[in-house]
């Protein structure tokens, strides 16, 4: 009876809202399928296919991250240096001068990456409300923190080292975070898989103090290589 009770308080509070019930199912089913199916790769979104190359991520990319003397990281592109070089910027230093990992993996899993856009110039201009909205300041700040967030996070995990998921109230913080954005379309599980890519290859970067990061947009994958045959 307590079950009968509490369905019909739901359904009525449900009617009170003037959303219907079937709505509210078939969202709660996206959201699970979203988060624990692995969903097919042609039916994910691919936010930039409509644009010029010039204006779209690389489809594939080979990234040089190097550490100098200073103790800052500097990235090259096509032989070419791109961005500044970073430090730590903390007093316990912890890795986040290699922070723009975990941009290359948005871009290569999500399809998704304000910054790395930046970074390399390849903003949607042609088309002025994408540029604004998707493209600009305010996305650039949105990823930065998010990745922010997501890294004070991960530092409490071991950088989530030997694991295979991650939390869903992580996710449902992400979710929220990009809520407004293009990216929103992307499932939880797509996220799940990027943050967990970049991490692997995050760690290998902080072991080596740099490395070659592959993106490859079509496999959503990104994947680690020495520089100078070091070791993994």
């Amino acid at each position: 009876s307590l079950l009968l009770d509490f369905m019909g308080l739901y359904i009525d509070a449900v009617q009170a809202s003037s959303v219907s019930f079937a709505a509210v199912v078939n969202g709660n089913i996206r959201k699970v399928r979203g988060r624990f199916i692995k969903p097919p790769l042609d039916t994910l979104s691919d936010f930039d296919l409509t644009f010029s190359e010039e204006e779209q991520l690389p489809r594939e990319f080979r990234i040089d991250i190097t550490q100098r003397a200073n103790n800052r990281s500097y990235l090259r592109w096509k032989g070419v240096f791109i961005g500044d070089p970073l430090s730590d910027n903390i007093g316990d230093p912890d890795g986040y001068r290699f922070h723009d990992v975990f941009h290359f993996a948005n871009a290569a899993v999500l399809h998704w990456s304000p910054t790395f856009r930046a970074l390399i110039k390849h903003k949607r201009k042609s088309d002025k409300d994408v540029d604004e909205a998707q493209d600009s300041g305010r996305a650039i700040v949105i990823e930065e923190g998010l990745t922010a967030y997501i890294f004070s996070y991960a530092k409490t995990l071991n950088l989530f080292e030997g694991q295979t998921s991650v939390s869903f109230d992580l996710l449902k913080a992400v979710e929220n975070f990009v809520r407004g954005y293009e990216v929103e379309d992307c499932p939880l599980h797509l996220w799940e898989s990027a943050i967990l890519q970049g991490y692997d290859v995050f760690r290998k970067v902080l072991k080596n103090n740099g490395g070659i990061i592959i993106g490859n947009r079509e496999k959503r994958t990104l994947c680690f290589e020495p520089l100078g045959g070091k070791p993994v």
